[in-house]
């Protein structure tokens, strides 16, 4: 008998100790899965720089924007509660970043290896390349002949002309030295514009035949006035056919390397302004990205260069309006976008959550929703 009742009360003990341990256990789940809450009453600040079509504010002070989106999702799936808090440029955030004054922020700090010493950086929200944005009009092309033909008048054409011409007299003289017995030659101002003719002709490869060397010193010299007239007007051509080549670049251009020398509209981002320059070309910054497209329209840039959800929008609008336009997606050159968390402020239990939510938007195919309701599959 006592040993039924020791029993009993050893299963009520244990029975006590489990339920205890459960909802001790369930407290701290809760408490973990409610950290940054607004169950918590605390309220996070979310930084971002304004990217066009990827986040930016709306006249209610709110965010909109494929990246906001996803951060949207992200802060409904985790529970978070946050105001939005624009910055004009990367270095204003970083600086904010370092007071402490930013709980989280969107984009505008690349993760490098420098970067990951002010910040944490979760999974990769979204990719997206450079892309070249070519716009036509057609009204433009006698413009561009121009721009092309009035490159004769250039340093470099009107010097090798001035060559051209000193050439020209130091080989009329040495022809008609050459050939100063011959009759048709008499005299000398005579026979040197006889002979600068005859140069002339033969530099040009035109070749009248009016006057021709007889001599055979003369004829073998003519082989040297043949030979570097050929190289010269060579020269001339080749400056003319480049800048016709140039002004005609909607139809050259296949990959970044081919905007090297050209000037380009971009947008006022850094990053995208310091690799135009490396690789040559010359970057017209706008603070409007939408001025991009009036821009390659009035023929003012070559090109356009923005991240691809920026430049499908513009060519959609050209495709509207009935323009010739093209758009070449870079291989290369690329952004990510990354929610970061400062390691003054960061939070282990929180930031692994929100891996696990990006994990999970992709999975469930959130992620790409998000990216079809902002980046139509085709022109409409």
């Amino acid at each position: 008998m006592i040993t039924m009742i020791y029993k009993k009360a050893k299963r009520q003990q244990l029975l006590i100790a489990v339920t205890v341990c459960a909802i001790v256990l369930t407290s701290v789940i809760s408490s973990r899965a409610d950290a940054g809450t607004s169950a918590t009453g605390k309220t996070y600040t979310v930084g971002y720089i304004a990217e066009p079509c990827y986040v930016i504010e709306t006249p209610s002070g709110q965010m909109q924007g494929l990246i906001a989106d996803t951060w949207h999702e992200i802060a409904k799936r985790t529970g978070i509660d946050y105001t939005p808090r624009q910055f004009k440029d990367a270095a204003q955030l970083r600086e904010k970043l370092i007071a402490g004054e930013v709980d989280f922020f969107l984009n505008g700090i690349e993760r490098t290896s420098k970067n990951e010493d002010i910040a944490a950086f979760s999974h990769v929200c979204h990719v997206s390349n450079l892309t070249i944005l070519l716009i036509k009009s057609w009204h433009l092309q006698f413009i561009e002949n121009f721009k092309a033909i009035s490159v004769a008048w250039s340093a470099i054409v009107l010097q090798i002309f001035v060559v051209f011409l000193i050439l020209s007299f130091i080989y009329a003289n040495i022809l008609w030295f050459l050939e100063i017995d011959d009759i048709s030659l008499k005299g000398y101002w005579k026979g040197v514009s006889d002979a600068m003719w005859c140069v002339i002709a033969m530099k040009t490869t035109i070749g009248f035949g009016d006057i021709v060397p007889r001599r055979l010193g003369a004829r073998l010299f003519s082989v040297v006035i043949w030979f570097t007239g050929v190289l010269l007007v060579t020269l001339i051509s080749a400056e003319i056919i480049s800048e016709f080549s140039a002004n005609k670049i909607n139809w050259t251009v296949t990959s970044f390397s081919d905007l090297k020398n050209n000037t380009v509209a971009v947008p006022a981002n850094q990053g995208i302004i310091d690799q135009m320059k490396d690789i040559g070309a010359k970057p017209v910054p706008v603070s409007n990205y939408k001025d991009i497209y009036d821009i390659l329209k009035e023929g003012k840039a070559d090109a356009g260069v923005l991240y691809y959800l920026a430049a499908l929008e513009l060519s959609n609008k050209a495709f509207k309006n009935g323009l010739t336009f093209n758009t070449i997606k870079s291989t290369l050159h690329e952004a990510q976008w990354q929610v970061g968390m400062p390691w003054g402020k960061f939070d282990e239990g929180l930031f692994n959550e929100i891996n696990c939510v990006i994990l999970d938007m992709r999975g469930d195919g959130t992620m790409n929703a998000i990216v079809e309701k902002w980046i139509p599959l085709e022109l409409s």
